[in-house]
């Protein structure tokens, strides 16, 4: 359950705060410790000027290469998006998405946009955008936004997971198929991607083995989540159960498991 448990936690942590890829941190002394990314993939940690003084460059809100130490600009690097920019785009994306609550798509699309305007580097904006216009019923255009913020971040499971069931909304079952057996490829203990998979296979054919022996194990991971006693873990277990029985009401355990 150590794969799907820490999925989870990158999950939540994507939607509640909508935060960006950066990981920039500031320090008493008022230096930003930096992590950066040489052009090798491996990542290193600098210290730069206060990011509000003049002679740090940004560029779309991103630091140069020239804003940082000797030591950084002589690894090619570059800084991805600084903390004043995350705090400014978790703040913006998040009145967004309670303006979508409210009904106001005008509003929340014009907000993302602006921000959009201002950093059109950060993917965060065009994952947000989806999930406003997918709350909303605009599920063709969700799935556009979708697509267009998958990368290489942390986020990009989540994301692709948000994708993979905004397809199911739209019944494009085997599109949605492709992405999450490719997410349980790395997550093969994750109970929605199991459910989502299932839901999938049985759309397509209801006599589908694969797609009922996937309830089953279903089933199994949501048994180990109710057997904690962690009441959010017995309550995610319940609500997958519930979904697993909709689907199949004569899932194996299943309905055992949701008496208990």
């Amino acid at each position: 359950m150590k794969s799907s448990m820490s999925f989870l936690v990158v999950a939540q942590t994507a939607l509640l705060l909508c935060s960006c890829t950066s990981s920039v941190k500031t320090d008493p002394s008022k230096l930003a410790q930096v992590s950066i990314k040489k052009s090798d993939g491996s990542s290193t940690q600098v210290k730069i000027s206060d990011p509000s003084s003049a002679s740090v460059k940004k560029v779309n809100g991103e630091f140069s290469p020239e804003a940082v130490t000797p030591e950084a600009s002589a690894a090619n690097v570059k800084i991805e998006v600084d903390m004043a920019a995350e705090t400014i785009i978790s703040k913006e994306c998040l009145e967004a998405w309670r303006k979508a609550l409210k009904g106001d798509e005008k509003g929340a699309i014009s907000q993302l946009e602006d921000l959009e305007k201002r950093y059109p580097k950060v993917s965060t904006i065009k994952f947000m955008k989806g999930q406003v216009l997918e709350h909303l019923g605009k599920g063709e255009e969700a799935v556009k936004f979708y697509r267009e913020s998958l990368d290489n971040s942390e986020y990009s499971s989540i994301r692709q997971f948000k994708l993979a069931q905004a397809y199911v909304k739209l019944k494009k079952f085997k599109e949605a198929e492709l992405i999450y057996r490719k997410l349980l490829k790395t997550f093969t203990d994750f109970p929605d991607a199991k459910l989502g998979l299932a839901h999938c296979l049985i759309a397509q054919d209801t006599h589908t083995k694969e797609g009922h022996q996937l309830l089953a194990e279903t089933v199994i991971l949501c048994e180990a989540l109710v057997k904690t006693g962690e009441p959010q873990k017995v309550a995610e277990g319940r609500r997958v159960i519930k979904e697993v029985l909709e689907l199949d009401p004569a899932t194996p355990g299943a309905k055992e498991l949701l008496g208990k």
